[in-house]
């Protein structure tokens, strides 16, 4: 059964912006920030979009996932109502101990106690290579990690992993 309340609201929101340009697949035409620092961030409000050239081989779900371009890939997106550079501050230059933040790229070297997404587990809600969830040591080490966390995992006795939350672009990996 189609919702007629959110259909009528789809043909609003084209008939709004069907004069907009609406960016592409690979963002062609779209004003971007190359982050050397955080002062680098813009400020004010607004949508943003976060890519990286880094190797990301797993998704959080199942799900069709934008393409690569540029030797590249997007990681998030989000919308800051007010203040982006804050928000893109805590996605990339964030604490290892930050709970909130929703990139997940880099394992978390600690014992969790916060929400944090599994990057590796027997069992439960884990990330995916190819559409297959990351059960195992050997899986979780396909991923494009850091050498603290490659170590962190080889010298643990745990099964269940965590990312951290956000990624810190001072860190040595970067």
């Amino acid at each position: 059964m189609v919702n007629n309340y959110w259909l009528e609201h789809e043909k609003k929101l084209l008939k709004a912006i069907e004069n907009d340009d609406v960016p592409n697949e690979k963002l062609d035409n779209v004003d971007f920030n190359n982050l050397e620092s955080h002062q680098d961030i813009g400020v004010g409000g607004g949508c943003y979009l976060i890519w990286t050239n880094e190797s990301v081989i797993h998704s959080l779900h199942k799900n069709p996932i934008q393409k690569p371009f540029d030797n590249g890939e997007l990681i998030y997106n989000g919308i800051a109502k007010h203040d982006v550079e804050i928000r893109v501050f805590h996605h990339l230059f964030g604490f290892e101990d930050a709970g909130w933040v929703g990139i997940s790229i880099d394992i978390y070297t600690k014992a969790s106690n916060s929400h944090r997404k599994m990057a590796c587990s027997s069992n439960g809600k884990v990330s995916f290579i190819n559409n297959s969830q990351i059960r195992n040591k050997k899986q979780l080490l396909k991923l494009h990690l850091s050498e603290e966390g490659k170590n962190y995992i080889n010298n643990s006795e745990q099964s269940v992993f965590h990312f951290r939350n956000g990624i810190s672009l001072n860190d040595e990996k970067y």
